[in-house]
């Protein structure tokens, strides 16, 4: 990619931290503001730091080698903590969410052995995201699981196909889209929970 499209992947890493923000600030009433959607938020905001930092050093050419580098492994370790925390805010049940942790926590050490390709990186971020989905699949929230999925598997695609070197700040502006409905679903969670209480 070029040092112009790195920096558009560093900019664009930004729009799921605003979305998630806009969710808090305005869906009040229906809520939008609660411990399981603070929770979306610190993960995206944990993880935006980082991302952009590994992109602006991209665009910078500081790094010897793209792939095999610490900025990387950090912006791709945080993915993972977003993951846990997520799926702390969306799943009805603890055990779930400890085996999710787990799993996540694993998915991090293999990020940082020496043992590993960039193939295990990509599909565990993919698995680590299909289990806080999942999670919101066995709380019955369907719509907003399929929803969510839809922009992800959008994102990987543009990743995939490249777009001319613009994949992967498509592949950012999707994770939006994804950041959105997890916020609505934790959002939904919150307001049944209320009522039931």
């Amino acid at each position: 990619m070029t040092p112009t499209q790195e920096l558009f992947n560093a900019a664009s890493m930004v729009v799921p931290t605003l979305i998630c923000t806009h969710v808090w600030f305005t869906m009040v009433e229906l809520g939008g503001q609660g411990p399981r959607t603070a929770l979306i938020l610190v993960g995206i905001m944990l993880h935006l730091p980082f991302s952009v930092a590994y992109h602006l050093l991209l665009a910078r050419r500081s790094l010897r080698d793209a792939v095999a580098n610490t900025p990387r492994k950090l912006d791709q370790s945080f993915i993972h903590v977003m993951s846990i925390l997520a799926t702390w805010a969306l799943s009805p049940s603890t055990s779930y969410a400890v085996l999710s942790t787990t799993m996540n926590v694993y998915f991090v050490a293999r990020l940082w052995s020496k043992r590993n390709t960039l193939t295990e990186r990509m599909c565990n971020i993919g698995l680590g995201t299909l289990l806080y989905g999942l999670a919101a699949v066995m709380g019955g929230y369907y719509i907003d699981f399929a929803l969510g999925a839809l922009w992800f598997v959008s994102g990987a695609v543009a990743m995939d196909v490249g777009f001319g070197g613009w994949g992967h700040s498509i592949m950012h502006l999707c994770m939006g889209g994804l950041a959105y409905h997890c916020m609505i679903c934790a959002s939904n969670i919150q307001l049944r929970e209320h009522v039931v209480s």
